[in-house]
């Protein structure tokens, strides 16, 4: 095949891929298998650049220089552009910390290097609410390709000529199942690394290089009968992204399907002139398909952007932003991409021009932003630095506290560690135990505890209730094996102690499955029958709360930081918390809801913030408040 030679169809499979993942980034209920669009990609560019590289080696002609100009010139320009213009916006939008970590990741995304910084440096899952305000993040996907067209030219080189045609399809069949075996091996262990790095990504580009050599090996031909081959693949696709969803294990063997589907859509896309065919391949999915990459490329940052500071999307600003995102990106196409892509310069030119000159620039800009703690060009700003002093916070999730002893899975040593202990007494015999939501009020026990002069230990482990049956209806697969060790493992050391204190997330387990309170209560009716048991309730959940909205609203107008809670849910599950203890005479039914409650509910306390976010208190805030709120009613419901 030609360089030269364009195929519409493959265009169109370029538009659906970006369509797929920038529709699952505006909202992932409307296509949760979205994300598999950037696997799509994978295939299309293994099966271009294997292609190309096939023939030019075959011919004699293949140049190392030849190759990587033609990705320089590709890449390069569009991608840097973006990062510098994210990373100036971030330095007048976002928090100094924020725009300092935005900085740090444009610094390894320009190298090529972006999936090892968030594999390295960014402990959140793809996936979570918090990675949707990370500029960069989708820039991942570009390190996997560019650390793959530094490896995969090289080894065609060497082995082409030294392989049959029969023994470098085997070795590209056995690379592609060594590459998803690795994905399906780590990912419940190493999920950061599985997701965003080469060896369990690898198999997806090379099921593109797979279809190319399939081809130069005269192993297959352009389809003629196979007419099946072009609309099953269609289906497939379909399935993918309608189905696959982030709770499947994936990538892993489950890549297989969309990979293998995008490589039978443009081999039966070829020579093609059936109606679906032409109906896919129309104006407008194939002028998406021809911005596809700087849509790809402007469209996080933008939702970020807009996250960062006014939360989710409203169906209106959905369709705005859907909108701009096209806009955006035919701009960069039209002076970006097609200016440069099609300049013709001497290879050292081209390299300082586009590639060392952009990049030491913006590693520059990102470099300012970071040594001037984030605040860049507001450093001289004085009315800026005094607004933010007075509104940031400082807030840290309960488990960034030494003491805080949360854990995704418990282990001995944790159940043993004297940093989990806290108060004043000696020995202790109270063990605080539950999930997240437990954690949250260790900042007032221990105020409780040195008053009264006991101690208690704390273990929790995340979003993993403090129950002896039911578990596996309220934790995903990923989870529950680790969630099932933690629970046995605490349940060995109960007899330690004398007196049990319990909370979990009630609202969010019933909303999994309303049989929470059944699984609960069995659980507070077996402990109640050796130890005194105190149940926590649940405090008011806050939706949208953002701690930092306050400071946030100095550059992001009419942001609305008065969040209120609608409590009737919360007020209906501590009644039946209530109600059950009383009831029981070894169980006692502890709230702080009228305290946080006394006007209305809201997250602030006297223009402090009492939250981390939407349903956890900020530990060390409630510890400094905590002689406000400890009436003589909790004091005696937990005098030890």
């Amino acid at each position: 095949m030609s360089k030269t030679t364009y195929h519409p169809h493959i265009d169109a499979l370029r538009a659906f891929a970006v369509l797929a993942v920038i529709i699952f980034h505006v909202n992932h209920n409307y296509l949760e298998g979205g994300f598999v669009g950037v696997d799509i990609f994978f295939v299309i560019s293994g099966y271009l650049i294997t292609a190309q590289i096939l023939k030019a080696v075959s011919e004699d002609r293949f140049s190392f220089q030849d190759f990587y100009s033609r990705r320089i010139k590709r890449i390069l320009p569009a991608a840097l552009s973006v990062i510098g213009c994210t990373v100036f916006i971030t330095q007048l939008l976002y928090l100094p910390d924020d725009a300092v970590d935005v900085a740090s990741s444009a610094i390894w995304s320009s190298l090529s290097l972006p999936n090892v910084y968030f594999w390295k440096f960014d402990d959140t899952s793809y996936f979570a609410s918090s990675s949707y305000t990370v500029p960069l993040l989708h820039y991942w996907s570009l390190g996997v390709e560019e650390q793959f067209y530094f490896v995969w030219p090289l080894v065609i080189v060497l082995f082409y000529k030294r392989l049959s045609a029969s023994a470098f399809m085997s070795m590209l069949v056995l690379t592609i199942l060594l590459s998803a075996g690795i994905a399906e091996w780590l990912i419940a262990s190493r999920h950061s690394f599985v997701y965003y790095m080469l060896p369990a990504r690898a198999g997806e580009l090379l099921v593109g290089g797979g279809l190319a050599a399939l081809l130069h090996y005269g192993c297959i031909e352009k389809p003629k009968r196979a007419i099946w081959v072009f609309p099953v693949s269609c289906i497939a696709l379909l399935v993918s992204v309608l189905l696959i969803n982030k709770e499947h294990t994936f990538p892993g063997f489950l890549y297989l399907l969309p990979t293998l589907a995008a490589a039978g859509y443009i081999w039966g896309g070829f020579n093609n002139n059936s109606r679906l065919a032409k109906l896919l391949s129309n104006r407008v999915m194939l002028w998406i398909g021809k911005v596809s990459f700087s849509a790809y490329l402007v469209h996080w940052p933008l939702l970020a952007f807009f996250r960062y500071g006014y939360g989710e999307l409203s169906l209106p600003m959905q369709l705005v932003l859907f909108f701009l995102i096209f806009v955006l990106a035919h701009l960069n196409w039209r002076f970006v991409e097609e200016k440069f892509r099609h300049k013709n310069l001497p290879f050292r030119q081209l390299l300082m021009r586009q590639a060392v000159a952009p990049i030491f620039f913006v590693s520059l800009i990102s470099a300012s932003v970071i040594y001037s703690d984030g605040f860049g060009v507001r450093y001289f700003s004085a009315q800026y630095k005094s607004q933010f002093s007075e509104k940031q916070n400082n807030a840290k999730a309960p488990n960034s506290y030494k003491h805080v002893c949360q854990y995704w899975r418990i282990e001995q040593g944790h159940l043993t560690d004297d940093n989990c202990v806290l108060g004043k007494g000696n020995t202790p015999k109270v063990l605080l135990w539950g999930d997240s939501n437990a954690a949250q009020y260790i900042g007032i026990l221990e105020s409780i505890a040195n008053k009264q002069r006991w101690s208690f230990r704390n273990i929790s482990h995340a979003a993993c209730p403090p129950i002896f049956s039911g578990v596996e209806k309220f934790v995903t697969g990923k989870r529950l094996s680790d969630c099932l060790s933690s629970i046995e493992l605490v349940r060995s050391t109960l007899e330690q102690y004398d007196t049990i204190i319990i909370s979990s997330a009630f609202h969010s387990y019933i909303e999994k499955n309303d049989d929470y309170f059944n699984h609960f209560f069995e659980a507070l009716a077996t402990l109640g029958r050796t130890h005194k048991v105190v149940v926590f309730g649940n405090v008011p959940v806050f939706e949208h709360f953002d701690r930092n909205c306050r400071a946030k609203a100095i550059n992001y107008p009419l942001l609305n930081c008065d969040y209120v809670a609608d409590t009737k849910k919360i007020d209906i599950i501590n009644k039946m918390l209530r109600d059950f203890a009383e009831r029981n005479p070894q169980l006692f039914f502890v709230s702080i809801n009228e305290w946080l409650c006394q006007e209305k509910c809201s997250p602030y306390i006297d223009g402090k913030v009492m939250y981390f976010d939407r349903s956890h208190l900020n530990v060390i805030q409630t510890q400094s408040y905590s002689g406000t709120l400890m009436a003589d009613e909790l004091e005696k419901v937990l005098q030890y």
